[in-house]
């Protein structure tokens, strides 16, 4: 069994991703937007890139179609705040 994450890790750091059968493949989803990714999927709206900004900028899910979704958090994924953390600044 596949254990998740309870929390997003740092930058360039994978051990916290989810991972999630995506068109054909197991993919490795960021903690703080794989419910969203997952959602998208099942609807149809096939994502092809996502990353939740690891509390640093605004997350962002990228669509098959060319569109970009922006994820905005009321506080950063971690619970820090600043630009990340819904626009405070």
């Amino acid at each position: 069994m596949i254990k998740r994450p309870k929390e997003c890790c740092e930058v360039g750091t994978y051990e916290c991703a989810v991972p999630m059968p995506l068109r054909g493949r197991t993919r490795g989803i960021d903690l703080c937007v794989a419910d969203i990714v997952s959602a998208l999927n099942a609807a149809t709206l096939t994502t092809v890139a996502s990353c939740c900004g690891y509390g640093r900028m605004d997350g962002r899910i990228d669509l098959e179609d060319g569109r970009v979704l922006i994820v905005k958090f009321p506080t950063g994924p971690r619970g820090e705040t600043g630009p990340a953390g819904g626009g405070m600044e």
